[in-house]
């Protein structure tokens, strides 16, 4: 008995460690948000490239919001790479205002997509930059001039505002849309103020053809976006944050489809550890060792895992010895139990109001975000007990006109 206790004690203390180092950052998130970069006059060339497979669907509206930039229209391109697709992306995308480059080797995932593109692409026309969206995505309209304020102000990569199109049609986009406004303001925002790296995890970033020349861009994940930060990382560079590049992402409504996507994130993750994970560690550097913790999340879910199974062994051992002791038990549980689900959906509505959104019409998603988040956590040990997923599309729907920005 002893013993269990000694051992969920000391693994109980490495956890507490591991999200402290979170909550700081969390906290220095709180930070009043504003742009590290001052607007400066349109001069760099930007081309807006998404690689698309079998999205006909959505396509045009990515396309149209990019043409409609706040920006000089001799300065930039939109770029469509269509790749495996059965249905007409390329018409559809031609169709919208986009010019089309064709992948010219087989590819298995976007990486691969964007990797041929950017070679293509760099032996044929002169770019300053290069912006990546995805298919389903609405853009801002002062995105492109944010890309350039950011290059002209020294930064090489920098990714923007991740914010949902879709946050009020159901629970699940509900859930989706706060998660993504959680990573926003306290977890990249939070390292913004103490001046290192932000994290390429979604859509919408930008990189520097000078940058992508000296790094390229040959990833081996299913998350090719946050394996690009860990080689920008181990380059040297910080991922700088713009906070006013908003692109509307469109979050799944479908429960299984998030859960899905939630796997696709975790396994990737757990692929790039085995790339990366020793060398970040061998910095010595704040960027290296948290792009670490992220890789190595994996460990921490499984070290996380012990002193709860110690907890729950030493509990039975105290039931059989004593079993009138299982109700007092059984209250303190349910009490605890009643506390987490109260004190997170109160987190829901404070990142919902830190954000500036409409927590009445966000209802749905704060309420439910404690089964979210136990699902989703869930999914992760799925990746570890059973794999990586087989990728598998999820199908999106179009808007007609872009999402007001609530904030």
């Amino acid at each position: 008995m002893q013993i269990l206790n000694v051992i969920s004690a000391v693994f109980g203390v490495l956890m507490g460690v591991y999200g402290l180092f979170y909550a700081f950052i969390a906290i220095v998130g709180l930070k009043k948000r504003k742009s590290d970069f001052k607007r400066v006059k349109p001069q760099k060339r930007i081309a807006a490239i998404a690689a698309a497979r079998n999205e006909e669907a959505v396509i045009g509206q990515l396309v149209k919001s990019l043409m409609k930039q706040d920006y000089p229209k001799e300065l930039f391109d939109v770029i469509v790479v269509p790749n495996n697709s059965t249905d007409d992306t390329a018409g559809a995308a031609e169709r919208a205002g986009a010019k089309i480059v064709n992948v010219d080797v087989p590819v298995k995932c976007k990486g691969e997509a964007l990797k041929s593109a950017f070679r293509q692409i760099m032996e044929k026309e002169n770019y300053d930059a290069f912006v990546i969206f995805d298919a389903d995505n609405i853009v801002d309209p002062g995105y492109l001039q944010a890309v350039n304020d950011a290059l002209m102000g020294g930064a090489r990569i920098a990714r923007g505002y991740i914010d949902s199109k879709n946050p009020y049609d159901n629970w699940v986009s509900g859930c989706s849309s706060i998660f993504f406004w959680f990573m926003n303001r306290l977890f990249n925002h939070g390292r913004r103020v103490l001046k290192q790296s932000a994290h390429l995890n979604g859509t919408g970033f930008a990189v520097a053809t000078s940058l992508l020349k000296e790094t390229g861009f040959d990833t081996y994940s299913i998350t090719e976006d946050l394996e690009y930060t860990a080689q920008c990382i181990l380059h040297g560079e910080r991922v700088y944050w713009m906070d006013d590049a908003i692109t509307y992402d469109e979050q799944p409504e479908s429960l299984w489809d998030a859960l899905r996507q939630r796997r696709r994130w975790f396994s990737g993750a757990w692929q790039c550890k085995k790339y990366y994970f020793k060398d970040l560690l061998k910095m010595r550097t704040f960027g290296g060792f948290d792009m670490a913790l992220i890789f190595g999340s994996v460990y921490f879910m499984i070290l996380g895992a012990i002193p709860i199974f110690t907890s729950i062994i030493s509990i039975l051992l105290y039931v059989f010895k004593d079993p009138a002791w299982a109700i007092e038990l059984i209250f303190t549980l349910a009490l605890s139990g009643v506390g987490t689900v109260i004190g997170m959906i109160a987190f829901a509505a404070f990142v919902c109001a830190l954000e500036k959104k409409n927590v009445k019409k966000m209802w749905k998603g704060i309420i439910a975000f404690p089964i979210f988040m136990v699902l989703w956590i869930l999914a992760n040990w799925s990746c570890i007990l059973m794999g990586p997923p087989k990728w598998k599309p999820i199908k999106h729907k179009a808007v007609e006109e872009s999402p007001a920005n609530d904030r």
